[in-house]
C-alpha cells in the first residue's frame, strides 16, 4: 500500500473522520521487520492527516498467525504488536488521536480462522467486530456532552485525563456508619494506598449523605492525594434485601448530589450502587437494562465522571449476568466511560474460577476491577492470594473490604482493629503489606504528580529461564527478575514443540519468577522463552530460549483411543479421525495427545478439534476450550487432514498427558 502509494486516491475520495486499522499480516508472513512495518505506519498516517488533520486512527494489534510452511510468523505477530502501542502513543495527538485495540488477545487461529491467517465467518469476524465496535463508538461524535478531562476507560485500561493507565489499589472505607473516623483517609494514604471507595447513604436505609458531606470528603480524598470512589449502599442486595433501594433510587441520589460531584473529575468515580442485586434470579435478570437506565439518567444530567457498575448477586455474579450484559451496558453509556466492578467472596475459592472471570472481561475487551474482596467470609473462603498476583500480572485494579468496623460476625475483615492504623489484623497485615499488596503495588495517580504521564518503557528481558524438575508431564522453570522504570507486573511465558522449528506461543503468565508447565507429553522436547510486563502493557524483549525433555511416561490405561484414516487426493492425502475416552475414574480437566508417525507424514494444519503442533514425525492434540473436560467415560472427537508419500501407517501408541492410552 504504502509502495504503490495506494492510500491518497483512497483518502481523496472517501474523506475519512475515523480509520481503522489492521496492518501487517503479509508484511509479517514476508518476514519484513517490525520497526520498517511501523515506519510504513507512520507514512500512512501523514497521507491520512495530510487529507483530514483531524483523523482519528484506530489501530489494531493484529490477530494471531499460524499458516503452513511460516512456523516463524507467530512471533513476529508478537513483535510487532509489542510495538504498536509505543508507535501509538509517540504519534498520537490531541487534534488526531491514535487508540489501539487489542484484536490479539483470545484470538485462537486454530478455531477463529479458515487457514491460520484469515477470520472465518463463525467466529473469528465476530470476534474483530466485538474488539472494533466499542472503539468506533468511542470515537464517533454524539450527540450528547463532551466528557470532561478525567478519569475515563481506554479499551480494557482506566487511564488519567493526561492518558497515564491508572491502577487501582485501595481500601473500602464505612463513612456512612462512621462519619467521625475521617482519619482513615489518611492512615489509608499512609500504607501507600491511591484510591479509597467510600461508602455513602442515598436515603432508602443510610442517610442519606448531604452534598455537604460529599463534598468534604472529595476534599479528604484530595488532600490525602486518593482517587475517591464513592457509593451508595442503600442498594445492596435489591430484589432479595427487605427495604434495599432500586438503582433508579440510587441515580436520583446522585442527581441530587451533582453540585459537589461536577468539577470533580479527575478525582472522582461514581460508584451506581452497592451489590444491587441479590440472588432474585429474576430480579437480578434486569441487571442490564437497570444500569444502562440509571446511566443515561446520570449522563443526561451532565454527570461525565467515569462510572463504576456493581455485578449483581451480592455483587459477586455467580450466574454471569454481568459478564455477558456488560458490553451492552457499556454501549448504552453515551460517554463509553463505565467501568465494571466483581466482589470476590466465596464463590472465588479457586484460581480457576478466578482466572475464568478475568479472562472472559479481558477477551470481551471490557474494563474491570475487583471492588470488594477479602481472606475469608461466610459463603466460602476466597482466594485472595490469586486474585491480587493475578491482578497485579494483569494490571486490574482492587479493593480490598475494609479498613473497619465490621459487625462482630464478619470481624475478620477489618484490616485494622478499632480504625487504628498501628493495629493490624492478619487480614491488614496480609493486604497492606503482603506479596502483590498496597505497599509494594500502589501507584499515586500522577494528577497528584505521582507520575509524568503514559509510561512507555519497557522491562528489561529476562534472562534465558532454567529448567527443573523434569517430569514426564511437567517442567518447572525459573529466571531472574526484570527490572523496570516503574515495576514489573508480571511474566509471559511461551513454547514451541521440539527441538527446532515450531511457533513460540504463550502457555501461561506468573506473577513471579517461577513457572511450572504442566500437561505436557512424555518423552517429548519442548523450548521456552520469557517475557516480563508492566502494567502500562510494555512488554520486554524474549528471553532466550530454554530447552527441555520430559521423561518417559508409564503409563496407567486411563485413556483409550480410536484411530482410523481413510486415503484420497491420488493416493498422497488422507483425512484421520481420532476419537479420545476417558477410561479413568477421575475428570480429565485439560489434555494434550501425543503420537507420533512413522512414515513421513505431515498433518495439513489447523485441522479440528484440537490445536495442533508437529515437528518431525512427532504430534501433539492440545484441547480447545470446550472439549477440555472429559468425565469419566467420556468421549471426544478430533481430526485433521494429512499427506504421505509411499505408505500411511498408524501411529503405534498414543499417551494422554503423558500416560500411555490403549487403542481399540
Amino acid at each position: 500500500m504504502v509502495r504503490d502509494n495506494q492510500l491518497p486516491g483512497w483518502l481523496s475520495a472517501t474523506r475519512p473522520d475515523i480509520v481503522l486499522m489492521h496492518l501487517g499480516t503479509n508484511d509479517v508472513w514476508n518476514n519484513i521487520p517490525a520497526t520498517t512495518i511501523l515506519d510504513a505506519y507512520t507514512t500512512l498516517l501523514s497521507q491520512m492527516r495530510a487529507s483530514n488533520p483531524a483523523t482519528k486512527l484506530v489501530v489494531a494489534k493484529i490477530i494471531p498467525m499460524n499458516p503452513s510452511g511460516c512456523s516463524a510468523c507467530g512471533q513476529r505477530v508478537v513483535d510487532l504488536n509489542n510495538a504498536i502501542p509505543g508507535w501509538a502513543q509517540a504519534h498520537s495527538t490531541a487534534a488526531s488521536p491514535i487508540t489501539v485495540v487489542d484484536q490479539w488477545t483470545g484470538f485462537d487461529t486454530a478455531t477463529d480462522t479458515s487457514d491460520g491467517v484469515h477470520p472465518n465467518s463463525t467466529t473469528g469476524i465476530q470476534k474483530m467486530e466485538a474488539r472494533w465496535y466499542p472503539a468506533l463508538v468511542a470515537a464517533l461524535p454524539g450527540d450528547g456532552p463532551t466528557p470532561a478531562a478525567g478519569l475515563h476507560v481506554d479499551g480494557t485500561r482506566i487511564v488519567e485525563g493526561n492518558g497515564a493507565t491508572f491502577v487501582m489499589r485501595g481500601v473500602n472505607h464505612a463513612y456512612v456508619w462512621y462519619p467521625s473516623q475521617n482519619s482513615s483517609f489518611a492512615n489509608i494514604k499512609s500504607f501507600g494506598a491511591n484510591t479509597v471507595r467510600v461508602v455513602l447513604g442515598s436515603g432508602q436505609r443510610w442517610g442519606p449523605t448531604s452534598a455537604a458531606e460529599v463534598s468534604n470528603i472529595i476534599s479528604l480524598c484530595k488532600q490525602n492525594r486518593l482517587i475517591c470512589v464513592l457509593e451508595a449502599h442503600d442498594t445492596t442486595g435489591y430484589g432479595e434485601q427487605s427495604g434495599a433501594a432500586t438503582l433508579d433510587q440510587a441515580a436520583s441520589y446522585w442527581i441530587s448530589v451533582a453540585s459537589a460531584l461536577k468539577g470533580q473529575e479527575n478525582y472522582v468515580v461514581i460508584n451506581l450502587g452497592n451489590e444491587p442485586f441479590g440472588n432474585n434470579q429474576q430480579v437480578s435478570a434486569t441487571w442490564a437494562s437497570a444500569t444502562s437506565n440509571a446511566v443515561a439518567r446520570l449522563r443526561a444530567a451532565g454527570l461525565q465522571h467515569l462510572l463504576m457498575a456493581d455485578a449483581p448477586m451480592w455483587g459477586q455474579d455467580w450466574q454471569n449476568i454481568m459478564r455477558d450484559g456488560a458490553a451492552s451496558v457499556l454501549s448504552a453509556d453515551p460517554l463509553h466511560n463505565t467501568v465494571f466492578s466483581i466482589h470476590m467472596y466465596g464463590v472465588y475459592d479457586t484460581a480457576a474460577e478466578i482466572n475464568a472471570y478475568f479472562d472472559a472481561f479481558q477477551t470481551a475487551g471490557l474494563p474491570l476491577v475487583v471492588g470488594e474482596f477479602g481472606s475469608m467470609h461466610t459463603d466460602g473462603n476466597p482466594d485472595e492470594d490469586t486474585i491480587m498476583a493475578q491482578a497485579q500480572a494483569r494490571g486490574l485494579g482492587y479493593i480490598g473490604w475494609s479498613w473497619s468496623g465490621n459487625s462482630s460476625d464478619v470481624a475478620y475483615l477489618d484490616m485494622t482493629n478499632g480504625f487504628d492504623p498501628a493495629s493490624l489484623t492478619p487480614w491488614g497485615e496480609r493486604f497492606l503489606n503482603g506479596p502483590n499488596g498496597v505497599k509494594q503495588t500502589s501507584k499515586e495517580a500522577t494528577v497528584y504528580g505521582g507520575g509524568s504521564g503514559e509510561d512507555t518503557q519497557p522491562p528489561s528481558t529476562p534472562d534465558t529461564p532454567t529448567v527443573s524438575a523434569v517430569t514426564s508431564t511437567s517442567v518447572k522453570l525459573t529466571w531472574t527478575a526484570s527490572t523496570d522504570n516503574v515495576g514489573v507486573t508480571g511474566y509471559d511465558i511461551l513454547r514451541a514443540p521440539g527441538a527446532s522449528g515450531g511457533t513460540f506461543s504463550p502457555v501461561g503468565s506468573s506473577a513471579t519468577t517461577t513457572f511450572t508447565d504442566t500437561g505436557l507429553s512424555a518423552s517429548t522436547t519442548y523450548r521456552y522463552q520469557v517475557r516480563a510486563h508492566d502494567a502500562a502493557g510494555n512488554s520486554s524483549g524474549s528471553s532466550g530460549t530454554a530447552t527441555a525433555t520430559t521423561s518417559a511416561g508409564g503409563g496407567t490405561g486411563t485413556c483409550k483411543v480410536t484411530y482410523s484414516a481413510s486415503n484420497w487426493g491420488g493416493g498422497n492425502g488422507f483425512t484421520a479421525n481420532v476419537t479420545i475416552t476417558n477410561t479413568g475414574t477421575s475428570t480429565v480437566n485439560g489434555w494434550t495427545l501425543a503420537f507420533s508417525y512413522a512414515a513421513g507424514q505431515q498433518i495439513t494444519m489447523p485441522g479440528w478439534g484440537a490445536t495442533y503442533t508437529q515437528s518431525g514425525g512427532n504430534v501433539t492434540a492440545t484441547n480447545l476450550t470446550w472439549n477440555g473436560t472429559l468425565a469419566p467415560n467420556a468421549s471426544t472427537g478430533i481430526g485433521f487432514n494429512g499427506t504421505f508419500s509411499g505408505s500411511n501407517p498408524a501411529p503405534s501408541s498414543f499417551s494422554l498427558n503423558g500416560s500411555t492410552c490403549t487403542t481399540a
